[in-house]
């Protein structure tokens, strides 16, 4: 009995070691240095770096300097794709990119991007809120790759070098568009001529004539500077487009419990800053770019929506998921 009691003993000495040695471990993991990448998409000053250095800032002062965030703005790192890779991959830390990864990898779920799908900057919401969380949580399963934060970029503007006003006007416009099926579609169905270019391309291919049109927020149209080689900006708020901070999964993984929550609540302050800006953001970039030379074109969006839905019904029926399409359209109600 006497040897029993003793066995039991030196048990419970090994375990009580084994949970020292745990929460140990755990401390020293929580008190390691820190380095985290982000590739951004976006470019040095506009709305989501400036939440990326809202992020770096909480994050480093709160963590005493033991987490250090470095932001690599501009595709520095990458394009929207090979950003998205690199994240599932684990090869970097964070990015920042649009919804690209989603045409490319889930293209049954991508709706929330396709012209005239949402009619406001509520329905951006109500998706994001909604039926996104859940798309949110599948390309995590699928992909390891976390979305930490959406930001709202604003309403997508036609510019161009001849006005456009009616939708009759797109008609043998040429156009750049990113490569993305449905937008080719929908430009084409109106009558639009576009072309593949990659963004850093956008600029010159303006300035050169190689196309005489593209389609960005305000925010992007002002700080890609594209008012230099574009005269008219067309308000046809086509679609409400997101800006996505992500995570790798692979990473978020190996941190403590402690240092997730100190970098999510960071992050969270930081994406609620960048959407600061954004929120109203749309009217103040279309009067800079006003009082920089471009001229504003207001258009009958209703005639637009309704020139484009069968075109939507077409890929509607053949191309989403329609369970999926079915929870975007009760969302949207």
């Amino acid at each position: 009995m006497k040897k029993i009691v003793v066995l039991f003993a030196c048990v419970l000495m090994v375990l009580s070691s084994m949970t020292l040695l745990a929460e140990g471990a755990k401390e020293a993991g929580e008190g390691k240095k820190i380095v985290a990448n982000i590739a951004s998409t976006f470019p040095p000053d506009s709305p989501q770096d400036k939440g990326l250095k809202k992020f770096k800032e909480l994050a480093e002062s709160r963590s005493n300097g033991r987490i250090e965030i470095l932001i690599h703005p501009s595709n520095a790192m990458g394009d929207e794709r090979q950003t998205f890779e690199m994240l599932s991959e684990g090869s970097v830390e964070y990015g920042v990119l649009g919804t690209n990864d989603i045409s490319t990898y889930f293209p049954k779920y991508y709706i929330s991007e396709v012209p005239y799908v949402f009619a406001s900057q509520d329905d951006f919401w109500k998706f994001w809120e909604g039926p996104g969380v859940e798309l949110s949580q599948m390309i995590e399963d699928q992909r390891n790759v976390r979305t930490e934060g959406i930001i709202y970029r604003g309403a997508r503007y036609l510019t161009a070098n001849r006005p456009v006003r009616t939708v009759e006007d797109v008609k043998g416009l040429k156009m750049r568009l990113p490569p993305v099926d449905a937008w080719f579609k929908v430009w084409e169905y109106l009558g639009a001529l576009p072309s593949n270019i990659a963004f850093g391309e956008v600029y010159m291919a303006l300035k050169t004539g190689v196309v005489e049109a593209q389609e960005n927020p305000p925010e992007t149209i002002l700080n890609y500077k594209f008012y230099e080689a574009q005269k008219y900006m067309v308000a046809t708020e086509h679609i409400y487009s997101a800006a996505r901070v992500m995570s790798s999964k692979m990473w978020w993984d190996t941190l403590s419990a402690a240092d997730q929550k100190l970098l999510t609540e960071a992050m969270d302050e930081g994406v609620a800053y960048a959407n600061s800006i954004t929120r109203d953001g749309d009217a103040k970039f279309v009067e800079e770019l006003k009082k920089l030379g471009m001229t504003l074109i207001e258009v009958d969006k209703s005639a637009f929506k309704e020139a484009v839905q069968p075109v939507l019904n077409e890929i509607a029926a053949k191309e989403w998921d329609p369970e999926f399409y079915a929870k975007v359209q009760e969302a949207l109600k």
